[in-house]
Order: structure tokens, then C-alpha cells, then sequence
């Protein structure tokens, strides 16, 4: 039985780091959600392959977002 990782190789550290800046985009990280999903979906992966990277990426996206809201609230305080 073949098992697919999370952050399996040095590509996945890219989909997290691209998933981390496009969180600081706001509203246009959603094109750039659509965007990579449609990239990831085009390529000749496996669909566990596919939707690994997809998780690296919203993995990413969360610290991203959870960073934005820290910076936010750093300027109210």
C-alpha cells in the first residue's frame, strides 16, 4: 500500500512559503488559491500527490493568515 507525506521534499516547503504570502494579499489570495489548485490539478500527479501539495499550501496559507491577524491587532494595542 503506497502512503503519500505532507512536506515530502523541498517542493513542499515552496507550497507552504507560497501559501504563507499569498495569506498577505487578503483578498487576492483567493485567485491565488484557485490559481495553484488549478496548477496542481493540470500536472500528471497522483490525486494524493495533488491534494498534499494542495494541504502544504493552505497549511501555509493558515500561518500566513494567523500572522496578518497578529500584525492587525499589534497595531491596536
Amino acid at each position: 500500500m503506497a502512503r503519500e507525506y505532507l512536506f515530502d521534499d523541498w517542493r513542499s516547503v515552496f507550497h507552504a512559503l507560497l501559501g504563507f504570502a499569498s495569506a498577505f494579499l487578503l483578498a487576492w489570495s483567493l485567485v491565488v488559491l484557485v490559481m495553484f489548485t488549478l496548477y496542481e490539478i493540470s500536472e500528471s500527479e497522483k490525486p494524493a500527490a495533488t491534494l498534499g501539495d494542495v494541504v502544504e499550501f493552505l497549511v501555509g496559507y493558515i500561518y500566513g493568515l494567523a500572522v496578518v491577524v497578529w500584525l492587525a491587532l499589534g497595531f491596536y494595542v
